[in-house]
């Protein structure tokens, strides 16, 4: 799980990462 998120992560611009976060 953890290895497929960071490889989702690294997909995904940081902007985008902090909005989820957000809204977690």
């Amino acid at each position: 799980m953890a290895g497929g998120i960071l490889l989702w992560l690294l997909g995904v611009p940081i902007p985008i990462i902090i909005l989820l976060f957000l809204i977690l």
